[in-house]
């Protein structure tokens, strides 16, 4: 649904958010946010060992409580500014400007964002297919401090994207001594939408992260924020972290398949038994969804991610029933490599999403997590979410 009105100011129209637009002037402002309020019920087995983790029992939380605004200045300057409020506190999430129409180059974006790696991470927490993302998301750099470059070619179809990164927290800060190197490269084989709707997207990223012989983790909960963590893997010494992430997706209708994979070698200067310092750790995911009222996954060649959904009949117009997906997926996190006893989690996930119209959603997850060794956790979790 989209309504508009003329003013001073330019075009005021609401899609899915409030937008301001005046083409000859070259200006566009967005505003909006998201809720996601979360509720849990957990049961861990009884077997002594898992239980002294997880205990039953039940929660709520506000998983992200959101707000942004984000536009474009001059016809080639856009900018983004949002914050997270789910903490209890003001946190920042993005913070950045973009120069756009550079000869060549294309695009240069400056400040705190999200690295290019990963369709998932990439994919907005708006527009996933669960409540949370795949166990590969421990692997992967999020947002930190930079610059980036990237540009699109064929149409959209291929786009590649490279960035100098600074570890920094939530509000930017860096301590020094880290840096990452991030890039990515995607494409469309096929991109067909008409007709039947055909996306064929192929991925891969590549990342060097230099750790300046610091202490490195990686840990991991399952696929529920309101579990705690159940796997960890911490190394000392750690000189760098190369990471590579091959991905790939296929939507054809109302059927899709997605998968990703990511390798990375951690590089430690600490002598011990490992041969060549180098640790391995690994984690993967593929999964199906199907819409059982005929819509389909939304993907948005301009930012080489999927996008939002739009139900064929919104929930109450018409007598709509809105869209309906069913999901299952599969993943693991290897954190075992040699002296490193980081622990293995698998998780099997099945969702079912009910899209009551483009902005509204309510999410309904069971994930039963396996610890290697340990024992099961049973969680089942549901969300309402609406963006804006």
């Amino acid at each position: 649904m989209l309504l508009s009105a003329q003013s001073n100011w330019g075009e005021i129209k609401w899609d899915n958010g409030m937008r301001i637009e005046n083409p000859e002037k070259g200006y566009k402002i967005k505003f909006g946010g998201r809720i996601m309020l979360d509720g849990l019920s957990v049961s861990p087995e009884e077997n002594g060992v898992i239980d002294t983790i997880i205990s039953s029992g039940s929660g709520v939380e506000f998983r992200r409580l959101r707000l942004f605004t984000a536009g474009q200045i001059y016809d080639n300057i856009r900018y983004k500014l949002q914050f997270d409020f789910a903490g209890g506190a003001g946190v920042l999430k993005d913070a950045y400007i973009m120069i756009t129409k550079i000869p060549i180059i294309g695009n240069l974006q400056f400040g705190h964002f999200k690295e290019p790696i990963g369709l998932e991470l990439l994919t907005s927490s708006k527009h996933i297919d669960f409540m949370e993302r795949s166990l590969t998301n421990p692997l992967t750099p999020e947002r930190n401090t930079g610059a980036m470059a990237f540009n699109q070619f064929g149409n959209k179809r291929l786009s590649w994207a490279l960035g100098y990164f600074l570890p920094s927290d939530n509000f930017g800060s860096y301590e020094g001594g880290k840096f990452h190197l991030t890039g990515r490269i995607a494409g469309l084989p096929v991109y067909k939408t008409t007709d039947k709707y055909h996306v064929l997207h192929l991925g891969m990223s590549l990342t060097h992260q230099y750790q300046n012989n610091s202490n490195y983790k990686l840990k991991s909960r399952p696929e529920s924020h309101l579990t705690p963590i159940v796997v960890v893997a911490e190394i000392d010494y750690a000189k760098a972290v190369n990471q590579v992430g091959a991905e790939v997706s296929w939507v054809y209708g109302p059927v899709s398949i997605q998968g990703e994979y990511i390798h990375a070698n951690a590089l430690t200067s600490y002598k011990s038994t490992l041969q060549n310092c180098c640790y391995v750790f690994i984690a993967y995911y593929g999964y199906a969804t199907l819409f059982v009222t005929g819509e389909h996954r939304n993907y948005k060649s301009s930012i080489s991610a999927f996008d939002r959904v739009k139900p064929k009949k919104n929930f109450g117009k018409d007598g709509g029933a809105g869209a309906w997906e069913i999901a299952f997926r599969y993943s693991e996190i290897d954190l075992d490599d040699t002296d490193i006893h980081g622990g293995n989690l698998a998780n099997i996930s099945v969702g079912v999403n009910w899209y009551l119209n483009p902005s509204t959603r309510l999410m309904f997850n069971y994930v039963l997590a396996n610890v290697e060794g340990s024992g099961n956790i049973n969680i089942l979790q549901m969300r309402a979410q609406v963006d804006f």
